[in-house]
C-alpha cells in the first residue's frame, strides 16, 4: 500500500516555496518604458484623427437645411464641442510621456510604474471623461432629428431613433468594458513591476 500524499501538505509546501525573482536589465526596462509610450502615442494620434473626422462630420449635418429646428445645428456643435473636450481630456489625462534619459533601473522602474498608473486610472474613468462629454449633444441631436425631420410619424422616430439611441448606448457600453479590461491588464503590469521592485 501506497502513502498517499495529503493536498493540504502539497498546497502549504508549493505556497512556501521561494519565487525565483524576475530581474530585468536595464536595456529590458528602456524597452518597455519606450514600447509602451509609442503604443500610447499610436492611440491618441488614432483618437485625434478620430476626432478630427466627427468635427467635420457634424459640422457638415450642421448645415443641412432639412431638419426645421433651431436644436439642430445647435446639437450638432455640440458633439463637436464635446469630441473636443474629449481629446483636451485625453491629452491632459492619458497623453505618453518619454522614459527620462540617463535614469538608474530604480527610477526608471518609478517612471514606468507611474504611467501604468496614470493610463490605469485613465481607463477606469473613461466614462466621465470620454464618453460623458458627447452625450449631452447627442441626446439633443437625437430630440432635434425627431422633431425636425418632415415626413416623420411618431411611431417612425421611436423604432428609427430609438434604435438608434439603443446602438449607441450598446457601443459606449462595449467602450467603458474594453477600458475597464484594459485597466486591469495595467494593473497586472503595475503588480509585476512592484513584485520586481522588491527583488
Amino acid at each position: 500500500m501506497t502513502n498517499t500524499p495529503d493536498p493540504g501538505d502539497l498546497r502549504s509546501l508549493w505556497q512556501t516555496m521561494p519565487a525565483s525573482p524576475i530581474t530585468l536589465s536595464m536595456e529590458e526596462l528602456r524597452a518597455r518604458a519606450t514600447k509602451f509610450e509609442r503604443k500610447v502615442h499610436r492611440r491618441n494620434r488614432i483618437e485625434y484623427i478620430a476626432t478630427a473626422f466627427v468635427v467635420v462630420v457634424f459640422g457638415w449635418y450642421a448645415t443641412w437645411p432639412l431638419p426645421a429646428t433651431p436644436l439642430w445645428p445647435i446639437a450638432n456643435l455640440m458633439i463637436m464641442a464635446g469630441a473636443l473636450v474629449v481629446v483636451w481630456n485625453l491629452h491632459r489625462l492619458a497623453r505618453a510621456n518619454t522614459p527620462p534619459p540617463g535614469a538608474d533601473a530604480a527610477s526608471l522602474i518609478d517612471f514606468q510604474r507611474a504611467e501604468y498608473v496614470r493610463q490605469r486610472n485613465a481607463l477606469k474613468s473613461v466614462w466621465l471623461w470620454y464618453i460623458g462629454p458627447v452625450v449631452p449633444g447627442l441626446i439633443v441631436w437625437f430630440i432635434a432629428a425627431g422633431v425636425g425631420m418632415p415626413g416623420l410619424t411618431p411611431m417612425r422616430a421611436i423604432i428609427g431613433l430609438g434604435g438608434t439611441a439603443l446602438v449607441a448606448a450598446l457601443v459606449f457600453g462595449v467602450i467603458i468594458l474594453l477600458n475597464l479590461l484594459g485597466a486591469a491588464r495595467l494593473q497586472r503590469m503595475i503588480d509585476d513591476l512592484d513584485r520586481n521592485k522588491e527583488h
